[in-house]
């Protein structure tokens, strides 16, 4: 690993990555990443399984939502978590990437390398905070607390919850829910919304610094269109956030009785929330894109307002020559300037783009096609797929 990989690394650090080390479950690579990944949903999911089987509440009506028809289950430990998991790869990965093209395309100069360097060290420091992940944990159990009360009080009997005489009580499968699925289920989103955090800020502090960019740059973002593709990275968590929500409001509209048509505004919501909260952090940089655009285009109006005026003086005489035009640098100078004032006026404030936005929609509207697909043909739904992110 290098050393911009070990100064900020947003998969390791904290209690969490120690069991993983000492269990052989790191680093972030196929084997062990995939053995932790397996490991983790078999804890959470085939406890609640056995349990739910030897109480007869697997399968048949005795309960209104037994285990085997119960769709929340099946997206958050057998779906959810595996991407929670994977995420360790695929969103460090490209995290990884951005940091080291901001140096090897000369973006961060030498006299910057020093801050630069403590920023990272900096976010190293707060993903490695053991206090972070206890605070994670503490509240992942209030939040499943919360989810099982609220279960516990819907007035709907399922495979972790019968009716007795007080209300319901929570069965076998219902406590290994509350004691372990459900946190840990809830700490790995914590944790990355946390490391998603640290890492927002990490381009907030890197905007402040001086940077080398360019505003005549092809990509349109100065030279920080790659960071926008980092950020797409994390279209594996909205994907599982999505399957999350898309199987809760399965449950709610097949078990609860909500009409689909009433879900579509939340689903189309959390689409367009889930995207911009993943490209927010890139708002960081319009100050300075801003300004660049602005200083570019006084810059190359000036030159060409001087270039042009000298061309059009030499070459607008009544005795100039046409034809000495052949072979002359002075027409492919004129298109030169040209192209540069059109570039610094198209350049972006925000590093936006759309190959940065159709893998976050698209991993938001995924999970939702077979829900949405009860209701709609699917072939109308593709199409207005396509219509949004074409």
């Amino acid at each position: 690993m290098s050393a911009v990989d070990d100064q900020l690394a947003l998969e390791e650090g904290g209690p969490s990555w120690q069991l993983w080390l000492r269990t052989g479950l790191a680093p972030a690579t196929p084997a062990p990443l995939g053995k932790r990944a397996l490991v983790l949903a078999a804890i959470c999911f085939l406890p609640l399984l056995v349990f739910s089987a030897f109480a007869g509440l697997a399968t048949g009506d005795r309960v209104a939502v037994p285990f085997a028809r119960d769709f929340a289950v099946y997206a958050r430990f057998l779906f959810a978590i595996l991407l929670l998991v994977l995420a360790d790869a695929a969103v460090a990965g490209r995290i990884r990437a951005v940091v080291r093209h901001f140096l090897a395309a000369g973006l961060v100069d030498e006299a910057a390398r020093p801050a630069f360097a403590a920023v990272l060290q900096s976010s190293r420091r707060l993903v490695s905070s053991s206090w972070a992940e206890l605070a994670m944990i503490a509240l992942a159990y209030a939040v499943s607390f919360s989810v099982v009360q609220s279960h516990l009080h819907d007035g709907v009997a399922s495979w972790h919850a019968l009716p007795g005489e007080g209300g319901e009580t929570l069965t076998a499968a219902g406590w290994w829910y509350l004691v372990v699925s459900l946190p840990a289920f809830q700490f790995l989103f914590m944790r990355w919304i946390f490391r998603g955090v640290v890492w927002a800020r990490v381009l907030a502090q890197i905007s402040r610094l001086p940077l080398r960019l360019v505003a005549t740059h092809p990509d349109k973002a100065g030279g920080l269109a790659f960071v926008a593709l980092g950020q797409s990275g994390f279209a594996i968590l909205v994907l599982a956030a999505s399957a999350s929500l898309s199987a809760v409001l399965a449950d709610d509209v097949i078990y609860g009785g909500v009409a689909l048509e009433s879900l579509y505004p939340s689903m189309a919501a959390f689409a367009v929330l889930a995207t911009l909260i993943v490209l927010a952090p890139l708002v960081t940089f319009a100050p300075k894109l801003a300004a660049l655009k602005r200083e570019a285009l006084f810059a190359y109006g000036r030159l060409s307002s001087l270039h042009d005026g000298a061309f059009d003086r030499k070459w607008r005489r009544p005795e100039a020559d046409p034809e000495a035009l052949l072979g002359d640098p002075d027409p492919s100078s004129l298109a030169d300037l040209a192209t540069g004032y059109e570039r610094a006026r198209e350049l972006r404030p925000i590093p936006v783009n759309m190959p940065a936005v159709v893998p976050l929609l698209f991993a938001a509207a995924l999970p939702m096609i077979p829900l949405i697909a009860t209701k709609v043909p699917l072939k109308d739904i593709l199409k207005g797929l396509l219509k949004v992110v074409m």
